[in-house]
């Protein structure tokens, strides 16, 4: 199950690079027009690499804290045996 979980840490980081290739092709067209299309989505790369910067610490902090759960219990197993 820990692999799942790891695509949603690292999906948002993907997804950004995708808008960002595709804002960058969008706003060096000749077609004027399509530039505002291509900063929205220099936007919305951008709120996908926070979401992303966000997930992975959430991540880290909950490994983080089940690790010292169970160092926490082994102690305590091993103060009562």
């Amino acid at each position: 199950m820990a692999r799942y979980l790891l695509l949603w840490v690292h999906g948002p980081w993907i997804a950004s690079g995708l808008m960002l290739v595709l804002a960058i092709r969008l706003l060096l067209l000749e077609d004027f027009s399509m530039h505002g299309h291509g900063w929205g989505l220099l936007g919305s790369a951008s709120i996908c690499f926070s979401i992303g910067c966000v997930c992975k610490v959430s991540w880290v902090l909950s490994q983080l804290n089940s690790r010292r759960s169970a160092a926490k219990r082994q102690i305590e197993h091993l103060m009562l045996h």
